[in-house]
């Protein structure tokens, strides 16, 4: 029977915890994101010309200036993408939320809701 009523609470809590406003912005600018082939288009130019740079300078080398100033162009074209800032905007306003969460399931439980759900090391 508790096992029922706990699964029930758990349930609700997470419908609960996805209909947060900073949750459902998170997942509409993420959807708008994923639906946006401009912006995953800047985003991927962006990763694969900071892997190039990583890569360079894990092997010893220094990128040469052509390649700075083209990181540094794409870098500047995707801040000023709406879609990705929102994005951006969208993710940290879900991670300043889910502590505040953590913080109010800890007190309404009385034990530490982080260390509960904290994987478990062998």
């Amino acid at each position: 029977m508790l096992d029922q009523e706990l699964h029930e609470a758990t349930l609700e809590f997470a419908r609960s915890l996805g209909q947060a406003p900073a949750v459902s912005a998170y997942r509409a600018a993420t959807a708008a994101l994923e639906a946006d082939g401009g912006a995953q288009a800047l985003l991927k130019d962006l990763r694969a010309q900071q892997e190039t740079l990583v890569r360079l300078q894990q092997s010893g080398l220094s990128p040469t200036q052509l390649q700075i100033d083209a990181l540094r162009r794409c870098q500047a074209i995707v801040r000023t993408n709406a879609t990705i800032m929102a994005q951006l905007r969208a993710r940290n306003d879900v991670k300043a939320f889910l502590p505040l969460a953590a913080r109010y399931i800890t007190s309404a439980l009385g034990a530490d809701y982080a260390q509960l759900v904290a994987p478990q090391s062998c």
